[in-house]
């Protein structure tokens, strides 16, 4: 009996699986059948389908890569940075640095705690031979590497303990040394002080991911810190970059505030300059976030929402647009297919079986559409890699599993959305109006319709973000920053005494046409204090320049003077530069600026003898803030500013760089053009936002037009016997080309004044502000230029085609079928 019943289980097991052969046997006979009746409209969906499956897999990697900042990290979910805030004018306003010794603190009064380490970066020349390097080195506790996860590729951890050694992460173990193991050997650091130092390396990092909080080129132990830049341990006006704590309880963690609130007061006593008002606490997963956000700090940032944001989106849109492409196509080219489904719900043939065929047939055409996407991806991730400085792509499937369920679930996703709807309204069909020829299906249906107006949509939305830019580009680019710009170099010396050697060998270039002198400069480095007038306090930018810096970087004095020789004492002491910006805030009047007084840390008092015009301490990234310019005498500057004609500045640069190297021998060249290094970063951004909306935008309308195209063509096909008949009737090329083409170029029309409003929405409501702080609103050119082009386009694209089938012969189109 149990025999028996195995066999008859057997026979029905073969049954079935040879009934399943067959079917699928079928079905890929029918799918290949079918796609090579219509090879164009196939390679145009698979094409299209490919372009924007590949900038998704771009988005998904640069939305992982900000998403998995500090993952590296096995402790991420129990660290915590602490760090301080100051109270300015009225409100808390949170800083990312912290005392150094708030550390020493935190380890001695603070218990349950798992590890207390710190961290700080700094920079120093490294000789290695002949040759000299600047790097960046940080100090970190001796625990330091078992709170946080850096693997080694040479070497161990515990070399951090030992003061006599220095780790060095793989580029800079490269640099010196080669691509050999370089632990034992010894690396010599420039003292300007004295003796140099030598210590030994100890080990070599692996490569420390970019989208991490800490990056160091060089690290060792903290107690170097104290002996190699002269620190006092116990020092409360020193500040780190950051300390960390690391805690299984959050509310342990979340004490430690309240805890060392005391020495709030020790801390302000030592620096009047600065005072805090509190302490507080963020978690590792806020940090990267708050680095970008708030005050202060050496520290790695997290990326720009809009740079997460804005690629997601346009990712998006552009599939939606393939999709609507691919749904459109799909449904008109049922036409052709017809009596295949008519006969075959004739014979039997299920609704399920058909929806199934169909379903099948579009799974088909999204996973070659995925292949041709991973082929796209390939070009595009490194090209959008590069734009981006400190972003690195990779498009490795084997190292990111959730990269291939991101691109399995597209793939679904889009074969549903794509051809879920034709594959349910082709199979609903009646098969006696298909017999009976009264059916007919294709471009006109108002889905149709609405769907290209979609894609119009899109596509004028994305020209209208890319045209957007490029004059947001153009503005900033031309934008008047309240100073010369374009024609100065910047000189970081270590010394007076080697500010002024340098100045000395330079002044006789006729090349150079002013040379200053300054502590601080525009766009690279100042600080902020509190000042009072009367009972208005603010907190303020503090520069202080030394002699001819005014007059070489072309800073406009609007009222009264700037400094000069003959009052140097006077205006050393007493006396301030502030900007507009400065004067509005406390309320005076431009004409009624001279002669206003400040307090600064309550005991020191200026008077303001020139008023200046607004400057962008920050570029256009940030607000134009309030600042005031304190004069240095000669003697108390450290750097240098040279202005030279625009067309001369890089051969003078390269001047002063023979001349440093001659002076200066135990360290490179620290000289840059203002253009290029402090205002070169708003320029990039600016030009590689430009590149991605104007690729975003060309892959939008092509599809559209392809889109447009293959509607157009179908109608024509449609409308054969039509055409004909009309020609026979005396109806003219342009008569007829007129009729195919208004109803394509009126839903045209409407998706690009939709999709204008969309982009100016899109655009001016939220990207742009998000990105910049200064920006040129939306004009009319915003506008027309997509709308005009579209429209251009759209009639290109299409007008050749029905030219062609207007002029054909009338008697060719009657016998059409």
């Amino acid at each position: 009996m149990i025999g028996s019943n195995l066999c008859s289980g057997l026979r029905i097991f073969k049954s079935l699986k040879t009934k399943l052969k067959v079917m699928f046997k079928n079905f890929f006979k029918v799918t290949l059948r079918s796609l090579l009746k219509s090879k164009l409209f196939v390679f145009v969906n698979i094409l299209g389908l490919g372009l924007a499956l590949g900038c998704c897999i771009v988005a998904y990697l640069n939305y992982d890569f900000a998403k998995t900042f500090d993952d590296n990290h096995l402790n991420k979910d129990e660290i915590y940075q602490v760090s301080m805030k100051r109270q300015i004018q009225g409100n808390q306003v949170p800083y990312n640095f912290v005392p150094m010794m708030a550390g020493e603190v935190i380890k001695s009064e603070i218990s349950g705690l798992k590890a207390v380490t710190r961290f700080e970066g700094r920079g120093i020349t490294v000789k290695r031979g002949d040759q000299v390097f600047n790097r960046g080195i940080s100090f970190a506790d001796d625990n330091y590497l078992d709170v946080f996860t850096y693997p080694l590729k040479w070497g161990n951890k515990e070399s951090l303990k030992d003061r006599s050694k220095v780790m060095l992460s793989e580029p800079t173990a490269i640099a010196l040394f080669g691509d050999v193991n370089p632990v034992g050997e010894t690396v010599e650091f420039i003292n300007n002080n004295g003796a140099n130092w030598l210590y030994t390396v100890g080990g070599v990092f692996e490569s420390i991911p970019e989208n991490t909080l800490m990056q160091f080129q060089m690290l060792m132990n903290f107690e170097n810190i104290y002996t190699m830049f002269q620190i006092d341990r116990t020092d409360w006006g020193v500040f780190l970059d950051a300390i960390f704590i690391q805690s299984e309880d959050p509310a342990v963690a979340n004490s430690i505030p309240n805890a060392i609130n005391k020495y709030v007061a020790v801390q302000n006593e030592k620096r009047p300059d600065f005072m805090i008002s509190d302490f507080w606490i963020q978690t590792m997963a806020e940090a990267p976030e708050n680095q970008r956000d708030l005050n202060g700090g050496g520290l790695w940032q997290a990326m720009n929402p809009a740079a997460i944001v804005a690629p997601n989106v346009m990712a998006i849109l552009i599939l939606l647009l393939a999709c609507f492409n691919f749904t459109n196509t799909a449904i008109a080219m049922s036409n052709k297919r017809l009596k295949e489904i008519g006969i075959r719900k004739t014979v039997g043939g299920s609704r399920g079986q058909l929806v199934f065929q169909f379903l099948g047939e579009n799974l088909i055409l999204c996973f070659l559409a995925l292949i041709v996407g991973l082929t796209v991806a390939t070009w595009l991730v490194p090209i959008y890699s590069d734009l981006w400085p400190g972003i690195t792509l990779e498009l490795a499937l084997s190292q990111n599993p959730g990269l291939i369920l991101f691109l399995v679930l597209v793939l679904l996703i889009t074969a549903f959305m794509a051809g879920g709807y034709p594959a349910l309204f082709v199979s609903g069909y009646k098969p006696v109006s298909i017999l009976r020829g009264t059916l007919k299906v294709g471009s006109s249906s108002v889905l149709a319709k609405v769907l290209l107006s979609f894609q119009f949509l899109i596509s004028v939305m994305a020209l209208v973000s890319g045209v957007a830019f490029v004059q947001n580009a153009r503005y900033q680019e031309g934008l008047d920053q309240g100073y010369d710009k374009s024609n100065l170099i910047v000189v970081a010396t270590a010394s007076n005494t080697e500010a002024q050697q340098l100045k000395n060998a330079i002044a006789s270039n006729p090349m150079i046409e002013n040379i200053g002198a300054m502590n601080n400069h525009i766009g690279w480095g100042y600080g902020e204090r509190p000042v009072k007038n009367g009972d208005t306090e603010l907190e303020v930018g503090i520069l202080d320049f030394g002699t001819n810096y005014i007059e070489t970087t072309g800073i406009k004095v609007l009222q009264g003077r700037s400094f000069n020789l003959e009052n140097q004492e006077t205006d050393r002491q007493n006396s301030i530069l502030v900007n507009e910006k400065m004067g509005s805030s406390f309320g005076w009047a431009p004409e009624n600026t001279v002669g206003q007084q400040i307090v600064l840390y309550d005991t020191i008092r200026y008077t303001v003898v020139g008023l200046i015009k607004d400057f962008y301490l920050n570029g256009v990234w940030g607000s134009i803030e309030p600042a005031m310019i304190r004069y240095r005498k000669d003697t108390e500057v450290t750097n240098l500013i040279v202005r030279s004609n625009p067309k001369n500045v890089s051969a003078v640069n390269a001047f002063i760089g023979e001349k440093w190297s001659e002076i200066i021998t135990d360290r490179p060249y620290e000289g840059f053009l203002q253009e290029e290094n402090v205002l070169g970063e708003a320029r990039e951004i600016n030009g590689n936002i430009v590149k991605i909306f104007l690729f975003l935008s060309v892959i939008a309308v092509i599809l559209s037009a392809v889109g447009l195209f293959t509607l157009v063509s179908i109608n024509i096909q449609s409308r054969t016997k039509e055409m004909g008949i009309r020609k026979v009737l005396g109806a003219s090329v342009a008569r007829i080309t007129t009729i195919i083409n208004k109803p394509f170029l009126i839903i045209v029309f409407i998706g690009a004044i939709i999709g204008a409003g969309a982009g100016y929405a899109v655009t001016e409501q939220m990207l742009m502000p998000m990105i910049y702080t200064y920006y040129i609103k939306m004009n009319f050119w915003s506008f027309f230029i997509p709308i005009a082009s579209i429209l251009i386009i759209s009639l290109l694209s299409v007008s050749s085609r029905v030219i062609n089938a207007a002029k054909r012969n009338p008697v060719e189109s009657l016998r059409y079928e």
